[in-house]
């Protein structure tokens, strides 16, 4: 195994929309930083995965089948608070920014318009993690 491999974050995709997923596993597939570990298309299979794999990242719907994005993010955030939620929604309205702040997401992006710069983030933190990280 290649230290390069040693250093990659593990990303897990959640959202419903089978387009969603495939759309950020081809812009995110690219990036040698980041391993997609899993997808899951609802809330209970959310957590089960995160539970299983343990991911650095998660990339997280509001809207899902089973629970919703925010329960999930409760419930991943309780578990293991390091992972780091990136929130992609068709619901960019204040409020659900508001709830996922609230419920300890760390980025909120509009799937409409932001897209490509919920994958930069992603990309420069794992390309550049904080100092402070343990090794």
């Amino acid at each position: 195994m290649k230290i390069e491999e040693l250093n990659r974050k593990k990303l897990l995709i959640v959202d419903d929309s089978k387009e969603i997923r495939e759309g950020l596993e081809r812009f995110i597939s690219g990036i040698q930083s980041i391993e997609i570990v899993g997808e899951a298309s609802d809330g209970v299979s959310a957590l089960e995965m995160a539970d299983k794999l343990k991911p650095d990242f998660v990339t997280l719907d509001i809207k899902l089948p089973g629970m919703n994005g925010i329960e999930v993010l409760l419930e991943i955030k309780r578990k293991n608070p390091k992972t780091i939620v990136f929130i992609l929604t068709n619901f960019p309205l204040q409020y659900y920014k508001r709830a996922c702040q609230n419920a300890g997401a760390d980025y909120f992006f509009d799937k409409t318009n932001e897209f490509e710069e919920m994958v930069n983030t992603i990309k420069t933190l794992a390309d550049n993690p904080p100092i402070n990280e343990k090794l």
